[in-house]
């Protein structure tokens, strides 16, 4: 199958979840449209020049973790330790598949990776991630949901919460890397973050880094991009 026939069966499948799963009705009337306009072009919002990302567009910010953010390790390394928290449904797979989220987040990235050149918005990410896991995936992972939630319905809506934990976990620890950085205000990383953002960084390879635009409020595009020259913030 080629790249391109690739996309275009997980957006049609990802339609799909949209149009079965979607509690808002006006959203699932229109979820062709939906799933299509949240999926754009990087150029469209950034690019990458001379080793640096440039807007394109009107953004608010823009969150970047890999290994060429120069001192996104060291800072990392000074996190806390204690329990991990990701949200009232995702905490039910903590003592039944412990490794459910990391390997969620794994495979997220998999899915940016393979949308390479494109960025997907948070609110339709999670379908594109279920739709790529039943076409590529055989259902692998989300059989592993099946067996910790008791229907579908659900599982879309720990979906969405296991997304939204991580931008929110990204965002978070990158604004205190950045104080760190600029005003050497140490707030340590909590678990949860290192436990996120390590995960992250093994799963990105060498030249790529997961780039988070915050393009209006609570409307974040994620995607993966290569070329960036190593910089503090």
């Amino acid at each position: 199958m080629m790249n391109k026939d690739l996309l275009s069966n997980i957006i049609d499948n990802a339609i799909v979840k949209v149009r079965a799963y979607e509690p808002n009705s006006l959203i699932r009337e229109r979820a062709d449209v939906y799933v299509r306009i949240h999926v754009v072009p990087t150029e469209q919002l950034i690019r990458v020049s001379g080793g640096k990302i440039e807007p394109t567009a009107y953004i608010l910010d823009t969150y970047v973790i890999g290994n060429s953010v120069v001192k996104i390790r060291e800072y990392l390394n000074n996190h806390e330790f204690g329990k991990i928290h990701i949200g009232r449904l995702m905490d039910k797979t903590l003592d039944k598949d412990p490794k459910l989220i990391t390997d969620y987040i794994a495979l997220l990235i998999n899915v940016l990776r393979t949308f390479q050149g494109y960025l997907i918005c948070r609110h339709v990410l999670d379908h594109i991630v279920w739709a790529y896991d039943e076409i590529v995936g055989e259902n692998a992972m989300i059989n592993r949901f099946r067996a910790v939630f008791r229907d579908d319905k659900t599982i879309d809506k720990a979906l969405n919460e296991a997304s939204k934990f991580l931008v929110t976990e990204v965002v978070d620890f990158y604004n205190g890397l950045r104080r760190w950085v600029q005003h050497g205000d140490l707030r340590k990383p909590s678990y949860t973050q290192y436990l996120v953002i390590n995960t992250v960084l093994e799963s990105l390879r060498n030249d790529e880094n997961l780039i988070i635009i915050e393009a209006n409020e609570d409307y974040y595009y994620l995607g993966i991009i290569k070329g960036l020259k190593p910089s503090i913030i």
